[in-house]
Formats: structure tokens, sequence, C-alpha cells
């Protein structure tokens, strides 16, 4: 590639010299790098977050220019009582009710059941029935080593409020394809399709900041990425089939003037396509 480009710059000066017609004009050479211009249009709010990165990089190159900065920027490390209980009252609160949080694989608050509410009174949190509490969905258990109740078994951008009894119901099964709503499936577990891609955005997410230790291939049932064998394909599916939601845009926002650090698949889920390939995700920085 780069004798390439450098036989097309000398024909450009050798042309510019004089040796071509004087009315001939040589277009300029527009380099793309595996399908990514690196031109992307960052929001102003958060460009300044993403200053040092260089999004002409694909692959692993750019996954780690990403890990670099959500590392680095994560300057508050929560505890996980209050520091995460009062955390999630805040960046989950309803957007439409701000008295009530969402809860995680939740899908009716009409029904009789009340372990399959979607939301609930935001102090109605701690462990009895009826109650939320805070869900580790990348399960502390299934870290490398056990992820605990510090540091990431702390790190609010992959635990949600959920219902004490549905909570209980996942407990540490790995999340699997399925469709509607959340349950068991064949003993692993579907997040639901409301959530599967807030699932894919908080697995990769820990993947960039914990790295070996919160692999996504130890969370998930499915073939794995060519292009990196920790990454399953399935995360990449649902990160492509369902797009950002409001609540996951407040979610990150909240959680960054916390923690200091964003999810960068939420901000923009295309990276994903551009680290790892797959199923091509909304590129919201077009």
């Amino acid at each position: 590639m780069k004798k390439v480009l450098g036989l097309i710059a000398m024909l450009a000066l050798f042309i510019n010299c004089g040796g071509g017609s004087e009315d001939e004009i040589v277009p300029p050479v527009e380099v793309i790098s595996n399908g990514n211009s690196g031109s992307f249009t960052i929001p102003s709010d958060i460009v300044d977050y993403y200053k040092d990165i260089d999004f002409t990089k694909t692959g692993s190159s750019l996954k780690d220019e990403l890990a670099t900065t959500i590392i680095n920027s994560h300057t508050t490390n929560l505890t996980y009582t209050p520091g995460v209980w009062d955390a999630l009252k805040q960046s989950d609160l309803d957007p439409t009710n701000s008295n009530k949080v969402v809860l995680i694989y939740g899908y009716d608050d009409n029904d009789a059941s009340l372990v399959n509410d979607r939301t609930r009174d935001k102090d109605s949190n701690g462990g009895n029935s009826g109650d939320w509490n805070r869900e580790h969905v990348y399960p502390k258990s299934l870290g490398i080593p056990n992820l605990g109740t510090s540091g990431p078994g702390a790190d609010a951008h992959h635990l949600r409020p959920s219902d004490v009894t549905f909570n209980s119901q996942r407990g540490n099964k790995l999340f699997a394809a399925g469709s509607g709503t959340a349950g068991d499936v064949s003993g692993n577990w579907y997040p639901g399709d409301e959530w599967k891609g807030d699932v894919a955005r908080m697995m990769m997410y820990m993947y960039l900041r914990y790295g070996s230790r919160c692999l996504p291939k130890n969370v998930a049932v499915g073939s794995v990425a060519t292009s990196d064998s920790n990454m399953v394909t399935l995360l990449l599916q649902w990160n492509a089939d369902d797009p950002v939601s409001e609540l996951e845009k407040q979610r990150n926002n909240v959680l960054a003037t916390i923690q200091g650090n964003r999810n960068p698949f939420i901000d923009n889920p295309y990276l994903a396509t551009v680290i790892w390939n797959g199923d091509a995700a909304e590129n919201t920085w077009e």
C-alpha cells in the first residue's frame, strides 16, 4: 500500500511539474482503512472525550485506544454500598416518571406478577421480594477472578436495577439467543428483545475496561468472531439488531459525571463493527 501511494504521489508531482498537460488536474487521493475513513462527526458535547483516539484505526488497534481512554478517564471507583445504589437511582430513572427506575429484563407493569415489572419505585431497593436490587449483568462469578463488589464488581456501567426474583432466576446463566421477553433458554438466559442490545454494549465495555478479567466468551453462548476469539458473534448481532435507547444514553451521560468514563458503544454502536466486523450496527456519528 505504501509503495502504491508513493507512486501516486510521484505521478502527481510529475504532472504538476510539467510532465503532463497543463489542463490536467490530479484529484486528491483518499486513503480509507478497511472501510473506516475516520471521518466521524462526533457530537460536540463528547468530542473532547475522544480527542486522543485515531479513528482511522480499526480492529484491535482501535480497541486498544478506546480501552486506554475509558481506563484513564475512570477517575471515581464507586463503593458497592451506598455508591452503586445512589448512582443507579440517578442513571436508571424512568424517562417518563422520575419517581421510578427501569428494571432490566422487565417487560410488563400491568400483569399480576411483580417479577415481570419493567419499572418500580426508585426507593424500593433492597433484598426482599418486590424490591429491586443490583444486577451484575456481567456475573461476578464468571469474572476471572470473581469480580467481587469493588472495582469491576462496582462499575455501574454494567450494574442495572432488576427485580430481586428475576435477578435470582438469571443467576449466572450465560446469555443465549432467543426472542420475546426475558427468561431461561435451555439453561441459559435470554435478556429480552428490549434489553439484548443493552447487554451486548455492556459486555463490550467490560471487555475493554477490564480485559481478560471480563471476556465476552465467558458470559455468552455462540461462535466467536474471526477477528477476536474472545468476542461472541451473538453480541455483535444484538448490538446491530437493538439500537441504542434513550435510557442507555441517559445512563451513559449520568455515569460519565459520576465515574468519569463513558461506554463508547453507547455513544456509537458502529465502533463495534469497526473493531470486530460482524453485523453492521448503526453509525450514529455519520
